[in-house]
């Protein structure tokens, strides 16, 4: 037997070439970056017409069924039965090992592209490069892992990647490099350097952005998610682009932060000094989230005497700008995120110098989540808990863009500020 010559003929695999092109192409950072008109169509003649999408993927599919029948129909067996009815396994020639070797590697490709047509979630690990064309351009490897079980964060959202660009165009004024050599700052002027928190970071593109064109001089920006096995993916890709030196890794349950806040308004309230009561951060009841599959870190149900653990985070411990894509889709997120934000941004201004511009001197949060019919009231949820919380956005922007090449949402991108800084 020969090798891949009698396994498919070479139209076939010309065809199944031209199926992993396409593949490839389409979770490309250049097809995410081609243009859509204001109504989120496609401005250029690729896959212009969705009706002729459909048809032409599920031709596509019956050929790649059919070619793994092949595949199945010309597998090389790897038993046989002895003399006494025993599997054993075959003993092969050089030119047998080469025929069943090349046998898997087509069925695999086969098999991968079948996955890919199934959506992401079926499609498994890949590994990207994202490039942001600044000057000097900058770019990252990001690894988007397996979809295994119920695990999220395997994927890197369209949201992460616009939020992203808009780190790399210099559009988040906290992380605006001001110094005393800045052409538009007095230069008696002195300002510190940001203390940066992404939170669901997932597979990390939005954080690590961040620490790319952050000060070098600056804090190390703060990665945070909930799963370890998101975890595992943060240490992974930040060793990827040799960023352990800039970014710190922490695992971050928001599900505690809520707890702990009603643990320490309850222990006011034990207390009996009303006049220190957090009213935003009365029992509330609350919906549940798929973080409830999860046993949360472990919280004492009462405070003791000597418990620091639930104490209000000082000042200097809080950050000046939180960065989060795609981290409120469903009504529990919207709660938890709210009570994390609040408990994590500073309350004083980052500088009380008027002489710099305010947008740079406020604390904010930066959120970026595509504007779905299913879930408006999951969103509406969300401005009621932050209105509750006392931050308001005081800046939006709306813009066209796609989720894994294909899907194409119109995107939200909000800056959140504590009502007192509005006018600072």
């Amino acid at each position: 037997m020969t090798a891949t010559s009698s396994l498919l003929p070479p139209a076939s695999l010309a065809k199944l070439k031209t199926i992993e092109d396409r593949i490839e192409y389409k979770y490309s950072q250049d097809r995410i970056d081609q243009g859509l008109d204001q109504d989120g169509n496609d401005i250029d003649s690729y896959h212009s017409q969705q009706k002729g999408d459909d048809d032409e993927d599920q031709a596509l599919m019956n050929w790649l069924f059919k070619t793994l029948v092949r595949l199945e129909e010309t597998a090389p067996p790897e038993e046989e039965e002895d003399e006494s009815g025993n599997l054993v396994e075959l003993e092969e020639t050089e030119g047998e090992m080469e025929y069943r070797q090349e046998h898997e590697k087509l069925t695999e490709r086969v098999s991968a592209c079948v996955a890919h047509f199934c959506g992401r979630a079926a499609s498994g690990a890949m590994t990207r490069t994202w490039t942001f064309r600044s000057n000097p351009p900058q770019s990252l490897k990001i690894h988007d892992p397996s979809f295994t079980g119920g695990d999220v964060g395997f994927k890197t959202f369209g949201s992460a990647y616009l939020l992203s660009k808009h780190i790399a165009q210099g559009d988040i004024p906290q992380l605006e490099p001001w110094t005393s050599e800045s052409p538009t700052i007095p230069a008696s002027t002195q300002l510190a350097l940001p203390k940066i928190l992404e939170l669901g970071s997932g597979t990390g593109l939005v954080g690590f952005t961040a620490a790319l064109y952050s000060n070098p001089n600056g804090p190390n920006v703060i990665l945070s998610d909930y799963h370890p096995n998101v975890i595992s993916t943060l240490h992974h890709n930040s060793k990827l682009n040799n960023l352990n030196s800039k970014c710190d890794i922490r695992l971050l349950d928001w599900r505690d932060i809520l707890r702990k806040r009603k643990l320490r308004w309850n222990a006011w309230q034990h207390k009996g000094d009303k006049q220190e009561q957090d009213t935003t951060t009365a029992e509330t009841p609350h919906r549940s989230t798929e973080y409830d599959n999860l046993a949360p870190s472990s919280i004492s149900a009462e405070p003791r005497d000597d418990e620091t653990d639930c104490q209000e985070l000082k000042e200097s411990e809080r950050v000046d700008l939180i960065i989060g894509a795609e981290v409120v889709y469903d009504h529990g997120h919207a709660e938890l995120v709210a009570h994390v934000v609040d408990e994590y941004l500073k309350k004083d201004l980052i500088s009380d110098d008027t002489q710099i511009p305010l947008e740079r001197r406020r604390p904010a949060f930066h959120i970026m989540f595509p504007l779905r019919k299913t879930h408006a009231d999951v969103i509406a949820d969300f401005d009621f808990w932050m209105d509750k919380m006392g931050l308001v956005d005081c800046r939006q922007a709306k813009e066209w863009g796609r989720e894994d090449g294909e899907t194409t949402f119109l995107y939200h991108w909000r800056e959140y500020v504590r009502k007192e800084h509005l006018s600072a």
